[in-house]
């Protein structure tokens, strides 16, 4: 059985942020997509179309110094949603910090296959925020 093209798409954006290629992280996006991440952290909220989803991805890349990788475990989708379980580490720049953990996150796709929303849902927010707001 053949993994369906929104898998395959999914794949290739998390390829595509791993190789550091943000414009091809943006084309999976739709141009008014929410990228939601939940929190007290300063990249918490509802980032919303592609400038302020770049902003978001821009604080992740400066916080980390590009060291953030998301190891895919599974991907899961069809013509509507996807979900992903990924293992998130980090290490922060200005103390060192590091990161390592489970994360889902859950995708609803655009009509023509791009995500139309994303959820980051950390296995442990707590200890996420701390990370990202710099606790």
């Amino acid at each position: 059985m053949t993994e369906h093209a929104n898998a395959a798409g999914v794949r290739a954006a998390y390829a595509a942020y791993s190789s550091g290629d943000l414009a091809a992280v943006l084309d999976s996006f739709a141009p008014d997509a929410v990228f939601h991440v939940g929190g007290d952290g300063p990249m918490t909220g509802h980032h919303k179309g592609h400038e302020e989803i770049v902003a978001a991805l821009t604080a992740s890349y400066q916080l980390t110094g590009g060291s953030q990788v998301f190891d895919l475990h599974h991907v899961y989708a069809d013509d509507e949603y996807g979900v992903v379980h990924v293992r998130e580490t980090a290490t922060r720049v200005s103390d060192g910090r590091t990161l390592d953990i489970d994360e889902v996150h859950l995708i609803v796709f655009a009509p023509d296959g791009r995500i139309a929303d994303f959820r980051d849902l950390p296995a442990d927010p707590a200890r996420h925020d701390a990370f990202f707001d710099g606790r």
